[in-house]
């Protein structure tokens, strides 16, 4: 199923070396080329060009991230490993 991801989205991995890892999308280059970072392995200045259809999306879109963005705040990879980690800890309470 190949979905357009919006900037700011939570999305997990579905297939590849990084399968069930969640990243969020900073862009979108075309269809099928998305960009994502982690924090961790994929900072925000070297993001991983994921393929659409090995990306399942949470539903989530990272609120603070966009504003950040919007504002043209600088954005590191710290404030996207707190949005991941924020999101994680509420999914494991559910």
């Amino acid at each position: 199923m190949d979905t357009a991801f919006k900037v700011g989205e939570i999305v997990k991995s579905t297939a590849g070396r990084d399968k069930d890892t969640y990243y969020l999308v900073i862009a979108n280059e075309s269809k099928n080329k998305i960009k994502v970072v982690d924090g961790v392995k994929r900072k925000f200045n070297n993001p991983k060009y994921k393929n659409s259809r090995h990306l399942e999306s949470t539903g989530q879109i990272a609120a603070e991230f966009l504003r950040n963005l919007k504002n043209k705040k600088r954005v590191r990879s710290e404030d996207v490993r707190l949005i991941l980690k924020d999101y994680l800890s509420k999914e494991e309470v559910k």
